[in-house]
This record gives C-alpha cells, structure tokens and sequence, in this order.
C-alpha cells in the first residue's frame, strides 16, 4: 500500500465531503480508500471490482480517484465510460452529467430575483443587473440556515455551488451550498440586526457563560493548519503539558463555516471530557471574517457542552462567535496566555515558595548551627561542674565519714560514761555496800514524815527482802 496515496485519498474524501456537506465516510469508508491505495486501479472496470465501489459511486466519484491515482488532473483522465459506445438509462446519464457538472463548482454574484421558500429547501433565481440573465438556484433548507442570509427581492448576494439536473424534473439549477451577502454596508446592517436577535435572546449574557477552567490542559484547537493563527497560539501557550486535539478547519470567507461547525460538533460528540474548546484566527475585513458572524455557528457555541475561548481577529474584530464564547479575548496569542495565566501564576507561587524554603532552611541550619555551638559550650561547661563537684562530693563524703567517725567516737564515749554513772548510782550497788532501801506501796521512803506507825514497809537488803510493820517513829 503507498502510504503517499493513500493520504491523497483521504485529503480528496475530506475536501469532497465538505463540498458535499457529508460527514467523510458517506463518500468512500476509510477500508474502500485502503483497497484502492493497495491496488491502484487504472481504469473504471478495475475500481468497479473493489468492494464498496459500484455503478453510482464510480459515476459520481470515478474520475476524480483515477485523477489521483494516476497523479494527473481530472481533465487528463478518459475513464472506459467515456471510451465506451454505450447507452444509458436515463438516470444514469443524468448521474453522469452531474457528477461532470461538479467541475463547474463556482462563486456567483448577482441579485435576488425571487425566492419560493418551501421549508427544508428554497427555489430562488438571480440575475444579472447588466443583461438580465437569470440564473435558478436551490438551497436546503440547513444550508439556508447557515448562511444565516434572509433571501429577499433586490439583495445582492454571492452564491457557492455548482450546477445540478433534478432527476424527477430533468429541470437544472445552481445548487447551492452558501449565501454570502455584496457591500459592506450590508454585510454591517446584518451584523448588527444579527446582534440584537441574539442579544434579545440572552445569547451573549455574562450569566449564561461558564468559567474557562483554571489549569486547563486538554485543550481541543479549530483552526487552520496554514495560518499564522496556529502558529501564535501554540508558540505562546508556553511548556505546561498541554495535551492539544486539533481540527484543520478553513476559517477565510464565509465557507468556513461549515467546517467550523462540525469541528465544534465533533469535539463535543467526541472528545466531550476536554477542559476547553479553542477557536482562533487572525484579523481580517468584515467580509473575511463573515463565517463567525453567521448565526448558525453563534447557536453552535452557545450550545457546546465544552466551555469555548475564542481569540478571533485583532483589537478592533469583535464577531457574534466570540460575543457568544464563554471566554473572548482579541488575538490568538491572547488566548494562549489566557490558558497559560494560571499556569504562570502556579509556576510564579512554586518558585517563591521555593526561594522562601531555601530562606527558611537556611534560618533552620544557622540557628541549628548556633543551638550546637551552644549546647556543645553548655555541655563543656557540665563536664567541667560534674568534675568539680564530683571532687567536692568527694571530698565532702571524706568529711561527712571523718565527723561521722568522731561523731560514733564520742557517742561510744559518752555512752561509756553513762555506763559508769549508771553502776556508780545503781542502789543495788549500796546494797552490797552494806546498805538497804525502803519502800512503801512500791515509793522509796526518803522520810519518816511519810510512814506512819502500823504501816507495813518493805526492806530490801543485798541478799533479799524483809516485811516489816511500823511500830514506832522517832524523829531526829
């Protein structure tokens, strides 16, 4: 498989799907743009033998993948249809003239000469304000919608399309795929008739908006892959981790709007957990810049489950889009440091709390420094009183022991002479000296004043006791 062809492939699936206003895979499925890549079909009968591809899609699509397999222009290629002498149905001719009639796509202007709205389609023709030719138009009705153009007699319009034959009918008109109002005087009036409409219905009212998400890093981009745009905004969001999906869209000229919206719709459908949908572009002319002032896109902002920020233009651009974003700012660069702000910010508070962690370490040490030299002075100093005191109390206990000793001594000695006082007066002592003690009723007798006669005594002498009655006292 040519990896190179089969990008080519699907880069002609994406632009012809946009033209179509189909989502990619109605035109080819991705599996049907790998088989031809891997056989490389030269002619009709060998893109008919692929699965996927028949009679009508070969119709519709067959000159234009020989084109690009062959790497020649559409114009270069005669497919075997064409070489061959056959008749067709009439449906398949018809086919055939409108797949060939999608080479004369084309930008028209003229004026409005009438318009027949039918609700999911418009029949209106324009003319040439120099010779009158009229030229029939149809329009779908979503197309009609977002154009966002109000079709009346007498306006002046651009219309993108390409010729088609209605098959019912036979009957050939411009198909159109986009209404762009002439002048920029009307281009004003409908910005601002816009403007009030959707400002009556509280489109751009700051309560409606949500909050763009502080440290928001998923990020969903719809842009163009060749302006300056993307450029800008990515070179300024700065290196915080951003996880950035991209949508390729066209955002020059009024046909950008439909790759504007299914970029919105995708992201929301698709990747509904981003924190922020991003739309970007450069400045430019009110013309340049109508596909963001058109309502359709305005409702499909509203309406995104996604906050949006939008940096559209410069200082003096302020489209609907933007109005109806829930965060705007002027420029690309702008909404890059938008989403850095709070980045910067945590980035600016990490770095001073790191200078002031360093600060308030380093207060740590040095006063740890100095508890140290203290507490190793202190500890000198109480090595220094132990031994001091260690001495003292040594010296101490030999004096305590010492007084304690002679203390014992003389304690020993007085108790030694108490010993000896207690012999010298113990009254046994005179008893065995020849002496003897008196007593009456268990009392010493130490006067006759304290006997009286006929009382009983008791005599004790060395080697016992007497009884003795008082007979007589004489006193001295």
């Amino acid at each position: 498989m040519q990896k190179d062809l089969l990008e080519k492939l699907k880069k002609w699936q994406a632009d012809r799907a946009r033209r179509d206003n189909v989502e990619a895979y109605r035109v080819l499925p991705y599996s049907v743009l790998e088989e031809i890549a891997r056989r490389e079909p030269q002619s009709a009968n060998e893109l008919l033998e692929i699965k996927g591809i028949k009679e009508k899609k070969l119709a519709r699509y067959g000159k234009e993948i020989l084109a690009i397999v062959n790497e020649e222009s559409s114009e270069e290629v005669v497919t075997n249809i064409e070489k061959e002498d056959r008749v067709f149905e009439v449906g398949e001719y018809l086919d055939h003239l409108n797949m060939k009639l999608l080479e004369a796509e084309a930008k028209i202007k003229g004026e409005v000469s009438s318009v027949e709205n039918r609700g999911n389609y418009i029949f209106f023709g324009i003319k040439d304000k120099e010779d009158e030719s009229l030229l029939n138009c149809f329009i779908w009705g979503n197309d009609y919608e977002i154009s966002g153009v109000d079709l009346r007699e007498g306006t002046e319009v651009v219309i993108w399309g390409y010729p088609n034959v209605y098959k019912p009918s036979g009957r050939i008109s411009f198909q159109t795929k986009l209404i762009e109002i002439v002048g920029e005087g009307a281009l004003k009036k409908a910005y601002e008739e816009l403007k009030i409409k959707l400002e009556a219905e509280g489109l751009f009212a700051p309560e409606r908006k949500r909050t763009i998400p502080e440290f928001s890093h998923r990020i969903g981009l719809i842009t163009s892959h060749q302006g300056a745009a993307i450029g800008d905004f990515t070179s300024n969001l700065g290196s915080f981790g951003f996880q950035i999906k991209f949508f390729s869209s066209r955002v020059e000229g009024k046909q950008s709007v439909f790759d504007l919206i299914k970029g919105v719709r995708w992201f929301n459908k698709n990747m509904p957990e981003l924190d922020v949908l991003v739309l970007v572009r450069g400045g430019g002319s009110l013309e340049s810049l109508q596909a963001f002032n058109t309502e359709s896109l305005v409702r499909e902002i509203a309406s995104s489950k996604i906050p949006v920020l939008a940096g559209i233009g410069h200082e003096q651009d302020v489209t609907l889009a933007a109005l109806a974003a829930d965060k705007m700012v002027s420029t690309p660069t702008g909404a890059a440091v938008e989403l850095r702000k709070s980045w910067d910010e945590a980035a600016s508070k990490v770095d001073e709390a790191e200078r002031n962690l360093v600060s308030y370490l380093s207060k740590i040490f040095e006063r740890f420094e100095k508890a140290k030299f203290v507490l190793h002075r202190e500890a000198e100093k109480i090595g220094q009183s132990i031994f001091y005191n260690k001495e003292k109390i040594g010296l101490s206990l030999k004096n305590i022991y010492s007084s304690f000793s002679r203390l014992l001594q003389n304690i020993k000695e007085q108790i030694k002479n108490a010993e000896d006082q207690i012999k010298l007066n113990n009254p046994e002592r005179q008893l065995r000296l020849g002496y003897s003690l008196v007593s009456l009723k268990g009392q010493i007798v130490r006067s006759v004043k304290n006997i009286k006669a006929g009382e009983m005594v008791d005599i004790k002498v060395s080697d016992g006791e007497l009884k003795s009655e008082v007979k007589k006292i004489f006193y001295s």
